[in-house]
């Protein structure tokens, strides 16, 4: 799994990383990028547990504009 998180921290096309106390955010680009950006939180969700907790922020119903990722070591 760390391999996925070294890879959530790299920003990407719909989404860019930022480093904070204790983890980073992977905050959408733009709202032009919601759906895609809807996929990659749900899959962060779908994959924490062991090693990391991630605590999305929603903007809308269903959809979010960035997620909080807290490694577990």
């Amino acid at each position: 799994m760390r391999n996925y998180l070294d890879s959530l921290k790299q920003s990407g096309d719909c989404h860019l990383a930022q480093r904070m106390d204790g983890g980073f955010a992977v905050i959408r680009r733009s709202e032009a990028h919601t759906r895609a950006f809807n996929v990659l939180a749900r899959e962060i969700l779908s994959n924490s547990g062991d090693d990391y907790v991630a605590l999305p922020r929603p903007d809308g119903p269903a959809t979010y504009d960035q997620v909080l990722i807290i490694p577990l070591e």
